[in-house]
């Protein structure tokens, strides 16, 4: 190879590993993601005085007010007429903007989404995404 395409090359790898490492932009505004979305909640209970559990019948992809009892953990919930179990935790960008709730609470205040007709997501202020999916088991009681 002559020197002269040697410089090519070179050059041509240059140009493609800086465009490939860096942004359209260097503006941190120019960002597709927007940072959380949804409102932190309180603790504070629905109308009646009963925790957030979201309808019978939750439409795909609209964020619900619920309540996890967490006295017995957070591995279980009944969301939209039925019994899930977690499957995963995402932790990545938050979806919830506010403070994280007080680690002395029994209950977790966030949001469930119906993410397909077997799977939902829960998100809360300052907590990773957790995934639960339909299960035909009942959860066990305390230990």
């Amino acid at each position: 190879m002559t020197l002269s395409r040697r410089a090519a090359v070179l050059v041509l790898s240059v140009g493609l590993l800086l465009v490939g490492c860096s942004s359209l932009s260097d503006d941190p505004g120019d960002d597709p993601y927007t940072g959380p979305t949804l409102p932190a909640r309180t603790e504070a209970k629905g109308e009646n005085g009963e925790w957030e559990k979201g309808p019978a019948h939750p439409k795909d992809h609209k964020p619900y007010p619920y309540d996890i009892y967490t006295h017995c953990g957070i591995k279980w919930v009944e969301f939209g007429g039925r019994w899930r179990v977690l499957d995963s935790v995402f932790p990545g960008a938050p979806q919830v903007k506010g403070d994280p709730p007080s680690q002395y609470s029994q209950r977790l205040a966030g949001h469930m989404t119906l993410i397909g007709p077997d799977t939902a997501n829960f998100d809360a202020a300052g907590m990773p995404t957790m995934r639960f999916v339909p299960t035909e088991r009942k959860p066990p009681g305390c230990r």
